[in-house]
């Protein structure tokens, strides 16, 4: 079945938003082995977590009580989504509508059952899915007490960003993976034992090109345990950073999730359509983390249609078409800013990015800026041909300055020599 992504979402009268449509873009031509990514950018309160929460609640038809509660009280709020092949509009087929129904905030009205129709081959068979998850979720040890299966649905709270990561069926599943690679490799069923270890070791893969480290996980017994080596230190879960913590954990439920989906077809996990909903993932990642994230889950999964929220220029300058979608507030309500999306380009730096979409000029502490304008005033001043007090403080407000960094004091001089040049002066720190 041809891939299905979402095109683009309407929002009217709910949390910051007045009426807001973005338009979702397919991924350049160029890019077939990379997955579609669209990225959320934008200050506190622009309302970029929310547009991710509709979309996830419409996938799933659940709602949670926050998201909810952003329906402005007193107004019918809703919108409408629309769904598309991998290189065309499907049209009224996959446009649905949400809204807040006026008789009470107990429910949402949904124009269809549109998950189903457009998810499900036949009971239990689907063609798609969608996940969510937040970049604040941890795994931490848990016990096992041997070989079981799991009996949980794939898709129990496969929306939910806050949902608490459940480290015993991550572990379990570890485990369950490893023991069936051993016991097929034991039978001389060599295929049947690669395909069972393929997304742990791709999990693996995966996350040491993020960390820049060998990771294995390994299965102990007596009593049973999941270890994971760091460079070949083994160690417990509960031991491993935070950011760590949070990589393994959403990413192991991840690929824990769609390898015990049951699909239409035998298209091995990664290459899988879904789409996948990520708030924040930057959360307790050191910047060189932050740099790698998203370009592994890029390769990872081709096929797929991610959507991340981040505040972070690590992230948005890390990967080469990816579109970029800033939101600003102007009057009290949200919107998309003029120009975007645009795409972004990992040959750009991150000081362009800064700029660009986070809207930060200075590279400098508040404190060190505020002292920089007030230097940069009193030039201005002594080139409009001010008195000699001005002179005095321009001197004494340049030499404050410079004590405070070698890139400071490069720039006061050049300051000192044009000024000096200009106005025959011979000053100097």
């Amino acid at each position: 079945m041809e891939n299905i992504n979402i095109s683009a979402i309407t929002i009217r009268q709910i949390g910051p938003f007045d009426q807001l449509t973005l338009e979702f873009p397919a991924k350049p031509d160029t890019m077939p082995d990379k997955a579609e990514i669209h990225i959320l950018t934008g200050e506190n309160g622009t309302g970029k977590s929310t547009v991710l929460e509709l979309l996830a609640m419409f996938l799933s038809q659940n709602i949670s009580p926050d998201l909810l509660a952003k329906w402005r009280e007193g107004f019918n709020g809703g919108g409408e989504i629309v769904m598309r092949t991998h290189s065309n509009d499907l049209g009224d087929a996959l446009r649905r509508s949400f809204n807040k129904e006026n008789s009470g905030w107990g429910s949402l009205s949904f124009a269809s059952t549109f998950y189903n129709e457009i998810s499900k081959k036949e009971a239990g068979i689907f063609s798609y899915a969608a996940f969510a998850y937040s970049g604040y979720r941890r795994v931490t040890n848990a016990r096992i007490s041997g070989i079981k299966e799991l009996e949980e649905h794939p898709f129990d709270g496969a929306t939910q960003f806050n949902a608490q990561t459940d480290p015993s069926k991550i572990i379990q599943w570890i485990a369950n993976t490893i023991a069936g690679e051993a016991i097929d490799k034991s039978q001389n069923n060599t295929k049947e034992a690669q395909e069972q270890r393929q997304s742990i070791r791709q999990l693996e893969e995966a996350i040491g090109m993020i960390i820049d480290r060998k990771i294995e996980f390994k299965l102990e017994t007596k009593p049973y345990a999941v270890k994971i080596e760091v460079d070949h230190e083994r160690l417990d879960f509960n031991l491993l950073p935070d950011g760590l913590k949070s990589i393994v954990s959403w990413l192991s439920d991840l690929l824990m999730r769609l390898e015990r989906v049951k699909w239409v077809d035998n298209i091995p996990v990664l290459q899988r359509n879904f789409i996948l909903f990520l708030d924040e993932i930057e959360v307790h990642l050191h910047p060189a983390w932050q740099r790698k994230i998203l370009p592994a889950v890029q390769k990872l999964f081709p096929n797929a249609q991610i959507f991340i929220s981040t505040h972070s220029p690590f992230v948005v300058g890390s990967v080469d078409g990816a579109w970029i979608h800033k939101l600003e507030k102007v009057g009290g309500a949200s919107r998309l800013a003029a120009g975007y999306p645009v795409l972004s380009e990992d040959a750009k730096s991150y000081r362009y990015w800064l700029e660009e979409v986070f809207d930060i000029k200075s590279e400098y502490g508040q404190a060190a800026v505020l002292e920089l304008d007030k230097f940069y005033r009193l030039r201005t001043d002594l080139l409009a041909g001010s008195n000699g007090s001005t002179q005095a403080s321009f001197v004494q407000t340049g030499k404050a300055l410079a004590q405070q960094s070698d890139e400071l004091r490069n720039i006061i001089e050049m300051e000192f020599r044009q000024i000096n040049r200009r106005l025959s002066l011979n000053l100097s720190l």
